[in-house]
C-alpha cells in the first residue's frame, strides 16, 4: 500500500487539528480545573446578591481551612479509598465473576485526620480549651456540620443560577447533535477498490457550531462543518470543502416572550437572593442557637421555608420565663451546682450547729440531729447526679459545636459571676471549718492538749478568709447602693402596673422607699456580724491560752462551741452576701408595644421579604401556565451555503439556500395545559394563604415574646421577693439555735426547730434556682426579640451586638443609624413611624 506523504501545507493543517484535539482532551480530564471554576463563579454569583448590607455575608466558602475540624489534609479532587467494610469491598474486587476496576482493590485506609485545629480553639491561660459567650459561636461557625451543610446548599443554589445563565450565553461546540470531529483512516480491499472507493483514505472531519437562546424565547444556531479528504492510491488526490448553515425559531405565541423564556432564571436568581438572605438569618439564628439553644428556623433551601415558629414558647413552669439551652444553659447548670454546694456548706454549718447543741444537752433528742443529716445526705447525693448531668449535657454540646465529646473544655464567662448570690469561697471556707469542728467533736482525735491546740490554730487561720468574705459582703452592699437609682425606677414603673390589682399583690412590696431602708437595715447588720466575727475569733485566742489550765473534755467542748458559733456567722455572712447581691441585679429595659414590634419586623426581618418574594414568584407562574394555553405561531428561518472547488475557505452565495415561513398549530388538545392552569390559580390563593399565615404567626410569635417578657418583668420581683423572705426564714430559724435560754426555763429546743432550718435552706436553694432561671430566661427573651423584629445584628465574628435597653425610642434611633447606611432605600422614614405608635 502507498505510503502517504502530505505536502507540507496539508501537513500543518493535520498536525494542528489533531494537537488541538488532544489538547482539548486532556484538558477535560483536569478535576481541579472545574473545581476552581465553579468556586469562582458561585462566590461572584453570591457576592452579587450580598451587596445591601442588611445581608451581607462575610464568608460562603465550603472547603473548611486547617482550623477547622471538617478540613481534608488529603487531595480534594483525588482523595483516597476510605476504609470499606470487608464483605462489601469484596464486590468491588469482583463482581457477578467480573473483576473490578484497578483502583478498587485498594481495601482502603483509615481518614488521615489534621490535628492542626486543635491548635486554633480558644485556650485559658493554663492551657485548656475554654468556650464562653466571646468565642462559642466562632468555635460552632468553624467545626458545626450543620452550619457547613447550609453553607453546601447556599452554593448549590447558586449553582442553579449559573446553570439558568448559561442557557443564554451563545453556546460554542465543536461537533453538535449526531456529528462529531473525526480523524480517521479507511484502507479497502483489492477487490472493492473504485475511484470513488481507493485502496486507503484519510479523513478529518470537524464541526464547529454556536447556539444562543434569546430573551423572547428565539433559538437561533450557526454551524460551519469542515471536511478534508486524502486518497491513497498512488495519486494522493485531496479534496476539501465546507458547509455554512444557520436556522432561527422564534416563538410569537405559545413558549414565545420573555415571562416564560426568563422565567427559570429569574426564578433562579430571586432563590439565589433569598438563600442569601436566609444564610445571613441563620447565622443569627445559629448564634441563638448556640448561645440559647432556641431553634429559629433552617438556612437556604430551594424548596423555600416559611419562617414561622413562635420561638419563646408558651409561658410555663413556674416563673414562665424560657428555659435556656446552648451556653447559657450550661452556665445555668454550673451556677444552680454551686446554688447546690453552697447549699450543702450551709446545711453542714447548721448540722454543726445542731450538733453541738444536742452535745450540750439544748435539743432532747437525736432525731432532729438526725434529719439535718439525713438531708444533707439528699442534698449530696443530688450534687452528685447534677454533676453527671452536666457532664453528659456538655458532650451533646460539644457534639452540635462539631467537637468530639472527648475533647476536654472548660466552660466559663463573666456572666457567671453575675448569676452568683453567694460566694464560692464561702462554700470552700465552710468545709474547712466543717472539717476542724469534726476533728473536734472526734474523742478519738482530740487525745491530748496538743491535739486541741492544733485546731483551735487551725481555727485561727480561717480568720484571714472570714475577714476576705466579710469585705466582699461590703462591696457588694457598695454595688447594691450603686445600682439604688436604677432599682426603684423600676420598682416605680412596676408598681405602676394594673396587673398587680388582679393578682391581689400589695403595692407596698414595689415602693422605691422601702429598698433604700432594706439596705440602710443590711449596712447595719453586717457590721455587726464582723464584729461579731472579731470577738469570735478573740475568744478562740483567749481560749488557746486558757488551754494549759483547762481539763480536756471541757477545753474540747468550749472549742467546739466556739467553732459552732463562727459555723452560724459563716452562714449569717453568706446569708447576708446573698441578700446584698439580690439588690445589685436589674434587668435591662425591655419596653415596646406589640403593634410597634410588628411594623418593625415587617420592614427588616429577612424572611419577611423573602416571603413577600415568593407570594410574588406563585403569582409570576399564573402567566407561565397560560402561555402553555395558547396557540403556537412560530417564525423559522434556516440557510445554507456551501464552498465551490477544492477551497474549504472560498464559500459562494450561488451555493446557499434560504427558506423561512409560519409553523403553527391550533389549541385543540389542552387538557393537560388547562389542568396545570388551573392547579396554578389555585397554587396562588394558597401562597396567598400562606403569606397571610405567616404575618399572623410573626405577630403571634411577637405578641408572646413580649407578654413573657412583662411577666418575667413582674416574676422577677416576685422571684427576688421570695428568695428575700427565704433568707429571713433560714435567719429565723438559725437564730433560734443561738438563742439563750429563759431565766428559769430548761434550755432546749422545739421539736421542729432543726426540721424548720433544713426546710428553710431547701426552700432558699429552690427560690435561687427559680430566680436563677428567671434571671437567664430574660436575656433569652432579649436575644429572641431583636431576632424577631429583624434588628438584630452580629459582629464580624459571629457574637452578638448587644442593643442595650429595647424601647421604642432606643430601637427607632438605631435604625434612624442602620438605615442611613441603606442606599436608595424606600423605607429611609420609617423608623419615625415606629416613634409615633
Amino acid at each position: 500500500m502507498p505510503v502517504f506523504r502530505p505536502s507540507s501545507p496539508y501537513r500543518r493543517v493535520l498536525s494542528t487539528t489533531v494537537g488541538a484535539l488532544v489538547l482539548i482532551s486532556v484538558a477535560g480530564c483536569a478535576r481541579s480545573f472545574y473545581r476552581r471554576s465553579a468556586d469562582r463563579e458561585v462566590q461572584r454569583l453570591i457576592a452579587q446578591k450580598a451587596t445591601d448590607p442588611r445581608w451581607a455575608l462575610q464568608d460562603t466558602a465550603i472547603v473548611p481551612g486547617p482550623d477547622s475540624r471538617m478540613f481534608d489534609p488529603n487531595a480534594i479532587d483525588h482523595p483516597p479509598m476510605p476504609e470499606d467494610d470487608p464483605a462489601s469491598h469484596a464486590l468491588m474486587e469482583k463482581v457477578d465473576g467480573k473483576r473490578g476496576a484497578a483502583k478498587w482493590r485498594n481495601p482502603g485506609e483509615p481518614p488521615v485526620e489534621s490535628d492542626e485545629w486543635l491548635n486554633a480553639l480558644p485556650r485559658d491561660d493554663s492551657g485548656q480549651v475554654l468556650l464562653n459567650l466571646d468565642n462559642v459561636v466562632q468555635v460552632g461557625l468553624l467545626n458545626s456540620r450543620t452550619f457547613q451543610d447550609e453553607r453546601e446548599e447556599l452554593y448549590r443554589t447558586a449553582l442553579f443560577v449559573s446553570a439558568e445563565r448559561f442557557d443564554f450565553d451563545p453556546q460554542f461546540a465543536l461537533g453538535d447533535g449526531n456529528k462529531t470531529n473525526e480523524v480517521g483512516y479507511k484502507a479497502v480491499g483489492a477487490l472493492k477498490q473504485t475511484k470513488d472507493n481507493p485502496a486507503g483514505r484519510l479523513s478529518v472531519l470537524t464541526d464547529g457550531s454556536v447556539r444562543w437562546l434569546t430573551a423572547t424565547g428565539g433559538d437561533l444556531m450557526a454551524r460551519l462543518a469542515n471536511t478534508l479528504l486524502w486518497d491513497f492510491d498512488g495519486s494522493n488526490l485531496h479534496a476539501a470543502s465546507s458547509l455554512l448553515d444557520f436556522s432561527i425559531v422564534q416563538p410569537l405565541m405559545r413558549l414565545g416572550g420573555r415571562a416564560v423564556t426568563l422565567e427559570r432564571l429569574t426564578q433562579a436568581e430571586r432563590t439565589l437572593l433569598a438563600d442569601v438572605r436566609q444564610m445571613e438569618q441563620f447565622q443569627h439564628g445559629y448564634f441563638i442557637n448556640v448561645t440559647t439553644g432556641r431553634s429559629t428556623g433552617g438556612g437556604p433551601s430551594r424548596s423555600g421555608g416559611n419562617g414561622i415558629v413562635n420561638i419563646a414558647g408558651s409561658p410555663s413552669g413556674s416563673v414562665g420565663a424560657p428555659r435556656a439551652g446552648g451556653l447559657l444553659g450550661l452556665l445555668e447548670e454550673q451556677q444552680q451546682i454551686r446554688n447546690l454546694e453552697a447549699n450543702i456548706a450551709r446545711l453542714r454549718e447548721s448540722l454543726d450547729q445542731i450538733e453541738a447543741a444536742f452535745d450540750a444537752g439544748r435539743i432532747a433528742n437525736r432525731l432532729q440531729v438526725d434529719q439535718a443529716r439525713q438531708s444533707l445526705a439528699n442534698s449530696q447525693s443530688l450534687l452528685l447526679s447534677n454533676r453527671a448531668a452536666y457532664q453528659t449535657r456538655l458532650d451533646t454540646y460539644k457534639i452540635d459545636l462539631g467537637l468530639p465529646p472527648s475533647l476536654p473544655v472548660v466552660v466559663k464567662d463573666p456572666l457567671l459571676e453575675r448569676l452568683s448570690l453567694s460566694d464560692p469561697s464561702a462554700t470552700a471556707l465552710s468545709r474547712e471549718l466543717s472539717d476542724v469542728l469534726a476533728v473536734v467533736r472526734d474523742p478519738e482525735e482530740i487525745k491530748t492538749p496538743e491535739d486541741l491546740a492544733r485546731q483551735a490554730n487551725a481555727l485561727l487561720l480561717l480568720e484571714d478568709d472570714f475577714l476576705q468574705l466579710a469585705g466582699k459582703t461590703r462591696d457588694d452592699l457598695g454595688r447594691a447602693q450603686e445600682n439604688l437609682p436604677i432599682r426603684q425606677a423600676q420598682l416605680r414603673e412596676l408598681g405602676a402596673r394594673p396587673e398587680l390589682n388582679n393578682l391581689s399583690i400589695e403595692r407596698h412590696r414595689f415602693d422605691p422607699a422601702r429598698l433604700g431602708v432594706k439596705l440602710a437595715q443590711l449596712e447595719g447588720r453586717n457590721g455587726q456580724l464582723f464584729q461579731e466575727v472579731a470577738d469570735t475569733f478573740t475568744a478562740v485566742r483567749d481560749h488557746e491560752k486558757a488551754l494549759p489550765t483547762l481539763e480536756l473534755a471541757d477545753g474540747r467542748a468550749e472549742l467546739s462551741q466556739l467553732a459552732a458559733r463562727l459555723s452560724g456567722l459563716l452562714l449569717a455572712l453568706s446569708l447576708d452576701q446573698t441578700a446584698m447581691r439580690l439588690e445589685t441585679l436589674a434587668l435591662p429595659p425591655v419596653q415596646i408595644a406589640p403593634e410597634v414590634a410588628l411594623e418593625i419586623a415587617r420592614d427588616h426581618r429577612l424572611d419577611w421579604m423573602n416571603a413577600r418574594a415568593r407570594l410574588v414568584d406563585g403569582w409570576r407562574q399564573i402567566d407561565v401556565a397560560s402561555n402553555a394555553l395558547l396557540s403556537t405561531l412560530d417564525f423559522t428561518a434556516k440557510g445554507e451555503m456551501g464552498t465551490i472547488g477544492n477551497r474549504s475557505g472560498r464559500f459562494d452565495g450561488r451555493t446557499g439556500n434560504l427558506r423561512f415561513g409560519l409553523r403553527f398549530d391550533t389549541p385543540l388538545q389542552r387538557l393537560l395545559e388547562r389542568n396545570e392552569y388551573r392547579a396554578t390559580l389555585i397554587d396562588y390563593q394558597k401562597a396567598r394563604r400562606d403569606y397571610d399565615e405567616f404575618e399572623d404567626r410573626v405577630s403571634q410569635s411577637l405578641r408572646n415574646t413580649l407578654r413573657i417578657v412583662e411577666l418575667s418583668q413582674l416574676n422577677f420581683e416576685l422571684r427576688r421577693s421570695a428568695v428575700q423572705t427565704a433568707i429571713s426564714q433560714v435567719d429565723l430559724a438559725r437564730l433560734r439555735l443561738d438563742e439563750p435560754p429563759k431565766p428559769g426555763a430548761q434550755a432546749t429546743f422545739g421539736a421542729t426547730t432543726a426540721r424548720d432550718l433544713v426546710s428553710a435552706l431547701t426552700d432558699l436553694l429552690d427560690a435561687q434556682n427559680a430566680l436563677l432561671g428567671l434571671w437567664v430566661g430574660y436575656d433569652v427573651l432579649r436575644v429572641l426579640l431583636d431576632f424577631e423584629m429583624g434588628t438584630m445584628r452580629l459582629t464580624a465574628d459571629g457574637r452578638w451586638i448587644d442593643p442595650g435597653p429595647m424601647t421604642t425610642d432606643a430601637i427607632r434611633k438605631r435604625l434612624v443609624t442602620w438605615e442611613a447606611r441603606i442606599e436608595g432605600n424606600p423605607k429611609q422614614t420609617a423608623a419615625a413611624r415606629y416613634s409615633s405608635k
